[in-house]
Formats: structure tokens, sequence, C-alpha cells
């Protein structure tokens, strides 16, 4: 035994011999693989070595952070400045996904999609970067990614093929010569999607302002009327332009070889380009003389109510991104003047009656923008608004702001840097450093955040807040005033133009010219329609079975008892933070007080409370907690829709020292809230009111997919009640007769409070290492000698389900297309291969029937454990066309072929969904749902096992339950009232949201 320990030892000793050579190997000044070491530094605030190169021979810059996580993250990075509205470099990003000379299938993304173990898959465009991350926790997956994502940025296939340019961006559409011709892309549809918001409409107005004469006064993301006039060949200039190494910018993170990801980037890629003697710049926008003011409008439907609808905004042009202590102190200001509570802005305007809700943010760019937005205002109101906001500056200017309120912002400013709760921590990384790494040629300024947010520690002695308001708002020329009004039926009106300047431009061709259209559409959608060739396929590399974890991740429950009180913990490393979860059974509820839940978790921890007022409160939880919320959810125990426990949840997390404080601030809110006070009451429920209209209007998707699920399942009506359609309609009926029935809202909320919140309708979940639980119980204790004791009543829900096949009528530019069914009414029961028969339909079938031909921004489908299952798009041009591919699913899985290498890809994507990383508190979360739900590691084997050994006849046989759940034919469509109307006879009811 001694012997083997002696063993053991040296074989420790030996590794971390290796380890630290590793890390010293890496010198200054040296060069390795082409890549010369410019700058190393250990950066505390990622706990990482980084390490910053420069590639000799072709200039990109590469930083790699170096530590033990093995969720390695890969990321090139361009820095993209359009000149136009045409959204050239989304459009860029969407076709280099779509085929490489090393990778010469349509779409490697897809099939990546379909067949990796990737945590993170995406490109993203933004203002003034274009950035392609991928992330993975295996290292061979990592490096196929890795190959993958290089080839399309430097060797696609776009120069030789424009029907990519014409798949992702737009294309004239011409079916027959009959037909009327149509604009057809997938971005042009996303962005179609995109601006059916007043809130993209508004940025894009005020940015088209503020910056006249650079990129960030462009839609780089593409506006709808200015994509079709992109050219072919302006879409090839700007890849040649923004696409040579030495404009990218190379992240690395993780634990992975960095000898090994500096060879492989070299030889495979960087070392085939010299340097380019072209510079990308971005010239800084000149100030203005003095502030502008402008008046839009955006799109509502015709006899929709105009009155309450205006945006009001003031915008300034405040400073640059790589001054992060000024960047900080703007976040702290966008609390402290407008989005706290008892912030002087949000006060003012309050009392002067000016919207229903006030915003503010803080954006940064090369040159960052802080907006004051007011929603749901009038047109008159714009004098007003601007009078209220620089009297508000003024006197805070002069006088200052609270201090236990900065104190507060700070803390919790702090508590989320230091805390990191990002499960893919290399992206987070991403984020922070790409706008120092361009502008100030230092990605170390973003990731070390103690330097300036020490100096935003200052505020607290030193007027720089006041400083900065004087310098940046009162002073500040450099700004816009802007209205943006709402105009009933200006959507018919710039469709009807669409179709005008269509029509007149088919006049104009010539027989031979349709007949050569007619001829080109019908080519795209061929070629589209075609699949892969195998030799085509086997290019992109793939794992195998062999290299997929059998195990499951499992995060264990202990079931413990505190003061009576059952308590779960879930025993973990949490940094010195304790998450803690408070589920309070909803069924002590009558079942007509189900919305009233959700709408006394709006307001919980705004409301003033006997020992303080609201703004006080909020302070408090600002200085002595990282977060406190509540919402209300609902498991599926067994995974039985019909065994349904809905739970109010309260959630709260803090450093262990302060848990105490945590415990009596939480106590505070659920027992001592004042629900009798009319005036604050009134503020919250206008606001909340406010906030759950717009997510109407921009949440299509989300309204859609609960309003559908609400007609065939209990979970689906709960969130319906809770969250949807009819929740909004319920808080805009009392916000409406509030004055009128103020009495009866406060008893209600009240009751509903005293129902819930007692000593025996508690469990408690804890997320914490047993070291930190004896602090947490001591807490604990005394909460729940304040929670009031009561017998426990359950009532008994009875949830009337009915399809009811809406069509609900719009503004937006696109449709969002559901449909679907609980297939457990139908006898049929959840398997675990169902999660491949997902897969399959979603990445191979209705991505290529939906996005790929259909032109929507997304198409897929879902089949969940308690039996809903749905078929839907997301920014869809098309109506009948989407369902009637629905409807054609049956028929694909019956023809349905693949090989065993397909299928392998299927499996392991599947797999991808089911290993993705998580954060700590995620991890307790999952694990007090299974607790809840009685899941089992057996169960989660077993499902694991059926994933892994699925067959292509196991996906043929399940066309039957998808044919029966399509034949339950349950629709629910969002979208374009025009659209909806011309097809009417779909459905069974047609409705404004107003309605």
């Amino acid at each position: 035994m001694k012997l083997k320990a002696l063993r053991f030892l040296a074989l420790v000793m030996l590794v971390l011999v290796w380890a630290c050579a590793q890390k010293e190997q890496f010198k200054t000044g040296e060069t390795y693989h082409g890549f010369k070491l410019t700058e190393k530094k250990f950066v505390e605030e990622v706990n990482a070595e980084c390490l910053l190169f420069t590639h000799v021979k072709s200039g990109a810059r590469l930083l790699k952070i170096a530590n033990d996580d093995k969720n390695k993250l890969f990321n090139i990075a361009f820095k993209t400045a359009p000149d136009a509205d045409y959204g050239t470099p989304h459009i860029l990003e969407h076709a280099l996904l779509n085929g490489s000379k090393n990778f010469p299938v349509k779409s490697p993304f897809d099939v990546l999609m379909q067949g990796s173990l990737n945590t993170f898959l995406n490109a993203m465009t933004g203002s003034d970067v274009t950035t392609f991350p991928v992330a993975s926790m295996n290292n061979k997956d990592y490096f196929n990614l890795m190959h993958v994502y290089l080839d399309a940025v430097f060797n696609p296939l776009i120069y030789s093929d424009p029907r990519i340019f014409e798949q992702e961006g737009w294309h004239y559409e011409l079916n027959s010569k009959d037909e009327p011709v149509t604009y057809k892309g997938v971005v042009y549809n996303e962005m179609k999607g995109a601006y059916s918001s007043p809130e993209r409409e508004l940025d894009y107005q005020i940015n088209k302002i503020l910056f006249p004469d650079n990129t960030y006064g462009v839609e780089s993301g593409g506006y709808p009327t200015a994509i079709p006039k992109l050219t072919y060949e302006n879409f090839l200039a700007f890849h040649k332009k923004y696409y040579h190494p030495s404009n990218s910018y190379i992240l690395l993170y993780g634990n992975g070889d960095l000898n090994q990801e500096l060879e492989f980037i070299d030889k495979e890629y960087l070392s085939k380009y010299d340097v380019s003697p072209d510079k990308v710049e971005i010239p800084l926008q000149k100030p203005f003389d003095k502030m502008k003011e402008a008046e839009k409008t955006y799109a509502v439907p015709d006899g929709a109510p105009t009155e309450d609808q205006t945006f009001l905004s003031l915008s300034f042009v405040a400073g640059q991104s790589s001054d992060r202590a000024l960047c900080m102190n703007f976040d702290v200001l966008a609390e402290a003047l407008v989005n706290h509570e008892s912030a002087p802005l949000r006060l003012a305007l309050q009392k002067a009656g000016i919207g229903k809700d006030v915003r503010a943010s803080f954006n940064e760019a090369q040159q960052n923008v802080f907006q004051i937005t007011v929603k749901n205002a009038n047109q008159g109101d714009k004098d007003k608004f601007k009078e209220i906001v620089f009297s508000t500056l003024d006197k805070v200017s002069k006088e200052g702001f609270d201090k236990p309120m900065i104190e507060g912002i700070i803390n919790r400013m702090e508590f989320n840097l230091k805390e990191g709760d990002s499960a893919n921590k290399g992206l987070r990384c991403l984020m922070m450093s790409y706008q120092t790494w361009f502008f100030a040629n230092d990605p170390f300024i973003g990731l070390e955040f103690n330097k300036p947010l020490a100096e935003v520690k200052k505020d607290l002695d030193t007027d720089l807040l006041q400083q900065t308001v004087s310098k940046y708002l009162i002073s500040n020329p450099h700004a816009l005033l802007m209205v943006l009004k709402p105009e009933p039926g200006l959507q018919a009106k710039l469709d009807a133009e669409t179709v005008a300047e269509l029509k007149d431009f088919k006049s104009k061709l010539s027989d031979a010219e349709l007949d050569k259209m007619v001829a080109e559409t019908k080519a795209l959608v061929d070629y589209q329609k075609q699949e892969d060739s195998p030799e085509a396929l086997a290019t992109i590399p793939m794992l195998a079975l062999s290299d997929i974890d059998t195990a499951i991740q499992w995060y264990p429950v202990a079931e413990k008892t505190v003061s009576k009180i059952p308590v779960l913990q879930y025993n973990d490393f949490t940094n010195n933070i304790v998450y803690v979860n408070l589920y309070f059974d909803m069924k002590t509820l009558p079942q007509e007080y189900i919305p009233y839940a959700s709408l006394l978790s709006s307001v919980l921890g705004k409301l003033n409370t006997e020992n303080y007022s609201y703004g006080e409160l909020d302070n408090q939880l600002n200085i002595y907690t990282g977060g406190f919320n509540t919402y209300t959810n609902a498991f599926s125990e067994n995974q039985s829709d019909n065994n349904l426990i809905p739970e109010f949840v309260v959630t709260a997390k803090a450093t262990i020292e302060n848990s105490g404080k945590l415990f009596d601030l939480v106590s505070e809110i659920l027992n001592k809230s004042k629900f009798k006070d009319p005036e604050r009451l009134k503020e919250l429920l206008t606001r909340h009111q406010a906030n759950l209209e717009a997510n109407v209007k921009n949440n299509g998707f989300g309204i859609t997919m609960t309003r559908l699920q609400s007609y065939f399942s209990n979970s689906g009506m709960f969130q319906e009640k809770v969250n949807g359609l009819d929740y909004y309609r319920f808080v805009t009926a009392l916000t409406k007769n509030f004055d009128s029935n103020a009495e009866e809202i406060e008893n209600k909320l009240s009751e509903t409070a005293q129902l819930l919140f007692t000593r025996q309708n508690v469990v408690a979940g804890v997320t914490c290492n047993d070291k930190d639980y004896t602090a947490f119980t001591q807490g604990m204790e005394i909460f729940a000698g304040t929670l009031p004791e009561k017998e426990k009543k359950i009532n008994d829900w009875k949830f009337e389900l009915q399809k009811k096949n809406e069509g609900i009528l719009t503004a937006s530019k696109v449709q969002y297309v559901l449909k679907g069914y609980n297939f457990s009414k139908l006898d049929y029961q959840y398997n675990g291969k169902m999660r491949v028969l997902n897969q399959v339909i979603s990445t191979d079938w209705l991505q290529n029937q939906i996005r790929v031909i259909g032109g929507a921004y997304g198409g897929f489908a879902g089949f969940s454990p308690n039996g809903n299952a749905y078929f839907a798009s997301y920014r869809d041009p098309n109506l009948k066309e989407t369902l009637d591919n629905y409807n054609n699913t049956p028929e694909f899985l019956n023809k349905f072929e693949a090989d065993e290498k397909t299928m392998t890809r299927f499996i392991i994507g599947t797999i991808s969904q089911l290993d993705q990383p998580m954060n700590v508190s995620d991890k307790g979360d999952l694990a007090f749902r299974r607790y809840f739900e009685k899941t089992t590691p057996e169960y989660k084997k077993a499902e694991r096992k059926a994933v892994l050994s699925t067959t292509v006849d196991d996906i043929k046989s399940m066309s039957k339950i998808v044919q029966d759940i399509l034949k339950e034919d349950a629709i629910c469509v969002y979208g374009n009232e025009s659209k909806i109307e011309q097809n009417k006879n779909l459905f069974e009811k047609l409705e404004s949201i107003n309605n």
C-alpha cells in the first residue's frame, strides 16, 4: 500500500510539473506556430491566464483565455462597417455558413446542428461586428467546429454559387407568368419580423439621426424595404473587403491545448495569407451643434386605438466604449436616474402622468448612446417630457443622488460581475472583450473590470455622477428628442406599395425575361430540395457513438427539514453565494384567483412595507442581495399533464454572510407588503400592463405557443392564465377600471398572499455546499417563525379545454404559424426516441421546407414528456403553405431513410441538447424540478438509452403518432391582418390582440 501511495504521489507531482511547464512555455516576444506572443497576464476577473498573440504572416489577432473549463469556445470576429441599410453583413453571416471549399454541402451549419455535441453554435451580426462563436465540451468536436467555421469565413462557396445569396438574402420569386412577382429570402423575412416591433423601429430611427455619417446610422441587419437593393456584386465585394485575417479577432477559451490550437489555425488557414495593407476604421460621428428633434410613425392595425400608444425618447451620444469607468458610471446612472423604483425621473414622470412606463438604457459601441424612453404616452406630451427630463437632470446635477440608492446599485453591479452567472463563460468573455479589442487594441481593458469598478465606487464619496450628468447629458448637444407615434393601417399601406412596386417591375419585363424568372425560381427550389451527396456529407467531420458518454447528468437533492418546513438541498460549490428558492403551492387558491397570483408576482418587492418605503426596500435588496424575484410556474408530476403542480416561486440570492438579511427582506416582502395603497398599486398596475402590451406586440411566437397549448393541455391553460393573452386582457381590464375597483383588487391581492404564504404551504430549495448550509438554516429558522400557521386546504381546479383555432390579427409583417396537440390524450406515451424524432423533423424536414424553401427565419417541432407536441414557424411569410408542410410530415417520415452515419449524426445532435453546460444555480433549479416531478435517475437513464439506440425503423414507426397529432387540427396563427384575412377559412375565429 505504501508503494502504491508513493507511485500516486509521484504521478501527481509529474502532472503538476507538466501543468507548470505548459503555463511557462509561452514567453512574451517568442513566436509559436506563426503566432507572436505580445502580452501575457493572469486576469483575476476571469480566473485565467490570458495570452495575446499576433499572427506574423497574416496579421490576425488571437487571444487565449486559458483555464480548466472543459466547455471550450472558439470565436472569430470581424470588424464590419456597412454603409447602407441593405443588411450586407447580416446576409453574409448567413451565407458563409452555406458551404465552403473543404465542406461543400448546402449548409454545414445545419449538418452540425443535426449532429454535433456543441454547447453553442451560432453567428451574430452587430452594428460594427460579425462574430462566429462555437463551443463544445468534447475536444474532438471542438476542433471539428473550429475547422468548419474557419473554412466558412475564409473559403465560402458564395463566389461560385449565387443561389446562396438568393436564398439567404433575397430574390424575386415568380412561380408562373400569371402570378405576381414577390420578394423572398431568409434574412428579408427575418428582418420583416424584427421590424414588426415598434421598439426596433424606434431604435432604427434614433440611430439614423444620431449617426448620419458613419456605420452606426445604418441597419446592419437590413431594413426590410432596403434589403432588395443589395446586388450580388456588392455582396461579394463586402466579403473581400472585410473577411481578411488582418481584420480578424480570434478568441480561444477553456482547457484546450494551446499548442494544438495555434498549430491547426496557422497550418490550415492563416499561413496562406499575407498581411493586408487595408485597415478597417470607423470614423467617429461629428457631434451636433444643437439637439435635434424628429417625429416618425409605426404601424398598428386599422381601427386600433392610438391614445397612449406613442413612444417619447431622449438619446445622447456619450463617450466611447473603451472608457470602462465611464460606461459603468452610465450603467449606474440608468438605474439611479430612471430604472430604480424611486429614481427621480421615474417619479417625476409618474407625477406628471406622462406615459405608463419609463426605462433608461446604455448601449455600448465605439460611440455609446444613453437613452431614456417613455412608452404608452401621447404625442402632445413631447414638450412636457423634455422639460421634466432636463429639470430633473439639472436638479440631480446640483443636489446629487440618494447615497443608499447609489450604494445599492453599485453593490448589485459588483455582485453580478463577480458572480459571472453564465453557463457559457467563454461567450461572456467574448462579449466583455471585443469592444475594447476593436477600438482600443486591448481586450484586457474589457476583461479587467475591477479597476473601473473601483473608480465607480468613488462615486459614493465624490460628485462624479453629477459631473457625468452635467457634461454628457445637460450640456451635450449631440442628442435627439424622438416621437414615434402609431399610424393605423400603415402596414397595409406599405404592403400595397410593395405590391405596386413589384407589379410595375413585372410590367416592364419581356416574355423572355418572365420565362427566365420562372425558370430561375424553379431552379432555386429544385436546388433547395436537392439532398447533399454522401460524398459531400462525408466531408463534415463528426463524432462516433463511442465518443458519447453514456452516463446521465444527475444533480441529487438531499431532503431535509428546518422548523418543520421541507428543505431540498443541492450541494455544490457556489463561491460563497447561497441560492434560495421558496415554492408555495398555488392550489391553496380558488381557481379564479390564478391570474391574481401572477399579478401578485409582478408587484411584490415594489410595494411599501411596514418597515420600508418601496424605494428603501429597493435599496436594501440591492445592498444585501444579488437578486430577488417572484414568478409562477407549473410542474407535471410523473410527466402527466393531469397531475399539474402549480407553484408560486420566490427566488433570492446573497453572499453567505448576508443570508440572514436576505431572509429578513424576504419575510418583510411576503408578510408585510402594503396592498391597501391605491396610488402605488395603480402605478405598478399601469406599468405592468404597458409591459404586457409590449410583450404581446413583440413576442408573437411566445403568445401563440401559449395560446395553442391552452386548447388541449392543463399546463398550457395554466400558462395562458398567468402569462398569455388571457392574462394580458385580465390586467388590461383591471387597469382600465382601476379607480372604481381599487378596493377589490387590493383585497384580492391581500387574500392571495394570505392563502399562499403560510408555514404549511412552503417547500424550500437551497443551492450551497454543506459548509454554508448551517448559515442558511439559521436564517431559514427565523424566516419560518414569521410565516403564519394555517391548515393547508387544496382546491380542485377544473380547466375547460377547447380547441379555438384562432387567427390573431396584428400589424406584424410576418406570421407565427403553430399546430399541435397533446399526444397523451391520444393514448400515446412519451419515449426518449421522440427526442430523436424531433431532431429529424426539425433539422431535416422543417428546416428545409419552412426556412430554406419557404423563406421563414425558422421551422421546428417539439415533443414534451408531458404530451404536448407542436409544429411551429418563426417570422414566416407564409401561412397555408406552412400548415401544408406540417400535414405532409407523416409522409416524410414514412419515406425516411438514413444510413448508419446519418442516423448517428441525428443521435449525437440529440445528445447535445441533453448535455448542455449549466451554472450552479441552474443545476439546483433542475434538481428541484426533478424532485417535484418525481423524475428518477432510472427514468433519465432509460431516456438516454432510448436516444442512443434509436433506429430508422423507430423514426418511421412514429409517423402514426405524428399523423394522429396533426389530425386533431388544432392551430393558432399570429400575424399580418391581411394575410390572415385572406386565409380566414382556416380559422374558427379571427380576433385582434386588443379584443
